[in-house]
């Protein structure tokens, strides 16, 4: 049985992997217009891995960035 404080750690998991994974899209998106490539794909091809490690590096930072400048909660439930 799952108590409140487990219920609050889900919910605060589920919110940053939220905010990490529309982060991480739109910088895939971003790259894919700059760039004029394809979106990375996951797989084993090299170059898709380093684009696709760039998109996640820059959105970690990010959300770093947007929750010590106070315009996002660094967790939605205390």
């Amino acid at each position: 049985m799952a108590t409140q404080k487990d219920g609050k750690q889900i919910a605060n998991m589920l919110y940053h992997a939220g905010v990490e994974t529309l982060l991480t899209v739109g910088y895939a998106e971003i790259g894919r217009k700059i760039f004029k490539r394809p979106a990375p794909k996951v797989d084993f091809n090299m170059g898709d891995i380093g684009m696709l490690s760039i998109d996640i590096l820059l959105a970690m930072v990010t959300k770093d960035m947007l929750v010590k400048q106070g315009i996002i909660p660094a967790d939605i439930m205390k």
